[in-house]
């Protein structure tokens, strides 16, 4: 049997689209493109932090929280019982020597039940404090705008005391479930040995100790305090004192707003246990020791040299002292009395206040509470010259001269000026 041999041919099989080498290859790419996109999201997010970081810090102070143990160690609280807190921007300078502390206004709690809401809040708190504050005005760093400033370091307390940072209740009070910690006198000096260990504070050759409202108050009665606690190399110390001229004058029912006002957070905060307010009590009547709050009295205790900045037309008085149902327009003309006594107390106030040559007093007619830390600051529709130029010619030891029509009525002044 013959075997014919039979050829078979070999299946024709396509060549493969993916080799171990091409594959090998595929994914080194894969990453390359996975790597530029990471690394260009990760440039794009790098930038967007420095603009952000950068735009802040040029204008921003940040927030500094003292440690837990340190404000216990001290019993320095906000109402709420957490740690004081500060915001500092340094200045562009790194050796800069000159200072400026700034007390915030946000007038007080007079009652339990209205310390209770005030610690709800940042008022209260410094677990709720903003963690960046934007400033103009006098602690601007825009030298076109304040040439004079804008290079010093700028430290603002926290203001969540509601006491004028005064306050000196040994225990808290207990209400509605929460302690409450009254003890602003107490978070000052915190504050102040805290940054005097650990900032370039200790190194000042001159600090400014301001305060708007109820931190002018605050600013008043401890700069001699702060003198004290100082080494030697602090060369000038000066107090400004913003928006805080307050007048005892009765309201449009004849009450005397103001002095209750005074009055109650004075003894709910138990302020006659401070040390910086004692050289002013101890030479008055126990029913009269409130009255020390009051800069027209206190002012001849301070022997640092104070400056004081005022509305003779102060938009939060004649709405809370006065009780006169306007802001900054016109008045009705049965409450214009009340508004032109209060006007003229002013101006008493700053007479007396400028018999101690030492001391300097800025007034305007413009409608407005807060000035020394807005655009009013330096802007001359409301001085001439500016604020800016009479603080600085001040500061410098040189004569100051405010051109002011105190005798301006408040609808003339409301049209002049840009209100506030």
């Amino acid at each position: 049997m013959a075997f014919v041999p039979v050829t078979v041919s070999r299946p024709q099989v396509l060549p493969p689209l993916f080799t171990s080498r091409r594959l090998y290859v595929h994914i080194f790419l894969l990453l390359i493109i996975v790597l530029i996109l990471v690394v260009v999201r990760f440039m794009s997010h790098v930038r967007l932090t420095f603009v952000h970081y950068h735009m802040e810090s040029d204008t921003d102070a940040e927030l500094v929280t003292l440690p837990k143990s340190f404000a216990r160690e001290k019993g320095a609280f906000c109402l709420d019982g957490s740690p004081p807190a500060y915001y500092y921007r340094p200045s562009p300078i790194i050796s800069s020597n000159l200072w400026i502390i700034y007390l915030p206004g946000g007038g007080w709690c007079v009652s339990e039940e209205d310390c209770f809401q005030r610690s709800l809040t940042s008022l209260g708190s410094s677990h709720v404090a903003p963690t960046s504050l934007s400033m103009d005005g006098f602690l601007s760093k825009n030298c076109n705008n304040n040439p004079d400033f804008c290079w010093w370091n700028v430290l603002i307390f926290h203001y969540c005391d509601g006491g004028s940072f005064l306050g000196n209740q040994s225990h808290n009070v207990d209400f509605k479930s929460r302690s409450l910690y009254m003890r602003g006198g107490r978070i000052f000096e915190a504050l102040i040995e805290y940054l005097m260990s650990t900032t370039g504070l200790k190194d000042a050759e001159q600090i400014i100790l301001s305060g708007t409202s109820a931190g002018g108050i605050g600013a008043l009665i401890h700069t001699d305090l702060l003198r004290s606690r100082l080494p030697p190399s602090v060369k000038t110390l000066h107090v400004l004192v913003d928006g805080a001229m307050f007048v005892d004058v009765p309201d449009v029912d004849g009450q005397r707003s103001m002095a209750k006002m005074l009055s109650s957070f004075y003894h709910l905060h138990s302020v006659k246990d401070a040390t910086s307010i004692q050289e002013c009590t101890r030479t008055m009547k126990k029913e009269d020791t409130w009255r020390c709050l009051l800069p027209q009295v206190y002012q001849s205790f301070v022997f640092t040299p104070a400056f004081f900045i005022q509305s003779i037309y102060d938009t939060w008085q004649r709405t809370n002292v006065l009780k006169v149902p306007c802001f900054a327009v016109t008045c009705p003309e049965a409450h214009l009395d009340e508004v032109y006594k209060a006007r003229d107390a002013v101006q008493s106030m700053a007479q007396q206040i400028m018999t101690s040559r030492k001391n300097g007093v800025f007034l305007t007619v413009c409608p407005a509470h807060t000035i020394l830390i807005r655009p009013y600051f330096y802007k001359k529709e409301v001085g001439n010259p500016t604020i800016q130029k009479s603080l600085s010619s001040w500061l410098q030891h040189s004569e100051v001269q405010t051109h002011v029509d105190v005798n301006l009525p408040l609808e003339a002044a409301v049209e002049m000026c840009q209100t506030a």
